[in-house]
């Protein structure tokens, strides 16, 4: 009751912030995007994980006004970015399964783009397994309905739900996003390695981009690069970071070199 209370509060006073993660792509080692992250810094409970607050949030009813709240943060942060002559080709941002049932959800991007004169496709929602598996009607208006006017859809949390392929094959996705638990003990689990490569052609047959979240070392990195992910995001190559970071973090980057 305490966290949800005050994260009420923290929403109307503007007390959370977005990070972003970089995605990069594997095929050059550039920029393919990034994932933005909501954080709370409390100024008397302290910093207040995700894992705290958006359960919460979901709870008491406040995680559409968060999910809008992400969505024009990120729209002004990009044009942010492009005004300092850095090019951000993609964020991502998440969103719950509550938002999908809000019909009025593309009108409310549409008019955000339009207000940030930003390209539909320099923006891709994030919906996690469980939620995209629902495909009731209005679930699935809203899906066909954002991809018509150009923004990415991508289906979090890859592997971790008990989805049918049947049903994902009918879902108007641009990405896949492979959990990271799947490849945390890639040293000693083979069967991790067997499922991660099997997610990783069954995007490639779909014929979307396949991400995987949570590399954090250079064996891993390796083996989805054997695999042919096409885009690997985690702690190897950057944490979440504030936005005046990115800039930094990219003119600092080595050289790729194949």
């Amino acid at each position: 009751m305490i966290i949800g209370s005050a994260l009420r509060k923290a929403i109307q006073d503007s007390e959370l912030e977005l990070f972003y993660q970089p995605q990069i792509s594997i095929k050059n080692n550039l920029l393919y995007g990034v994932e933005a992250l909501s954080r709370w810094h409390h100024p008397t409970l302290g910093t207040i994980p995700p894992s705290r607050f958006i359960p919460i949030a979901e709870e008491t009813a406040q995680i559409e006004a968060i999910g809008l709240w992400s969505l024009e943060k990120a729209c002004a942060q990009i044009v942010e970015w492009d005004a300092m002559g850095l090019h951000v080709p993609i964020v991502s941002v998440n969103l719950s399964a509550a938002h999908f049932s809000n019909p009025s959800l593309t009108e409310q991007i549409v008019n955000m783009l339009t207000r940030h004169q930003l390209a539909a496709n320099r923006l891709t929602i994030e919906i996690t397994e469980g939620g995209m598996m629902q495909q009731n009607t209005e679930t699935m208006s809203t899906l066909m309905a954002l991809r018509e006017i150009g923004v990415g859809l991508s289906l979090d949390d890859f592997g971790t739900g008990f989805s049918s392929l049947s049903r994902i094959s009918h879902l108007p996705l641009t990405e896949i996003k492979i959990d990271r638990s799947f490849i945390i003990n890639f040293e000693k689990d083979v069967s991790s390695l067997i499922v991660t490569e099997a997610a990783i052609n069954i995007g490639k047959r779909l014929g979307v981009h396949v991400v995987t979240e949570g590399v954090e070392d250079t064996f891993q990195e390796a083996r989805l690069r054997t695999m042919g992910c096409d885009v690997m995001q985690g702690y190897l190559f950057a944490r979440p970071m504030p936005p005046g970071d990115l800039l930094h973090w990219v003119q600092t980057r080595p050289t790729f070199t194949p």
